[in-house]
């Protein structure tokens, strides 16, 4: 069943150059806005002499660290290994696929910055939202993989930020 749905969603945006481009977008540049947006965040909170920076650098380092850790327990396979397909954007990474760390890293920016502006937060968030999504349909990850992903974040943002 998740070979064939697998297959036809592929299909869908493989074989269409525009679909295929906007899928390559979203997958490499969403993550990346993250990635810099982060630290300028830290960095207005050091400039601004703000007193959250300490925890908006714990909270999204321990979610990171906890989730790692897990992920290296239980060490499970990518749907390119358990299936037989080949996943949009080539990835050869072995294991390690539960929870979705690209996932659970925009999510836990995402509750950041909503501790800081809730506008922002909720941009980040959906940002998150279709991190995770390219990440299940590129067929790296199973779908339980991104959502455990994006709801650790979720509780770990709203127990040590909320």
């Amino acid at each position: 069943m998740y070979k064939e749905n697998f297959d036809k969603i592929s299909d869908q945006i493989k074989s269409h150059p525009t679909r295929l481009a906007a899928f390559k977008f979203v997958y490499t540049v969403f993550p990346m806005l993250n990635i810099a947006a982060y630290p300028m965040l830290l960095v207005y909170l050091f400039v601004t002499g703000d007193e959250r920076l300490l925890r908006c650098i714990a909270v999204p380092l321990f979610m990171f660290v906890t989730l790692s850790a897990g992920r290296h327990i239980l060490n499970l396979e990518r749907p390119y290994e358990k299936y037989d397909i080949t996943p949009i954007i080539p990835k050869n990474k072995k294991g390690r696929s539960f929870p979705s760390r690209h996932t659970a890293s925009a999510a836990i920016i995402g509750v950041t910055f909503l501790y800081i502006s809730v506008p922002l937060g909720v941009l980040f968030l959906v940002i998150a939202a279709f991190v995770g999504i390219s990440r299940a349909v590129g067929g790296v990850h199973f779908p339980r993989d991104v959502i455990a992903g994006f709801v650790y974040a979720l509780i770990c943002g709203a127990a040590y930020f909320f």
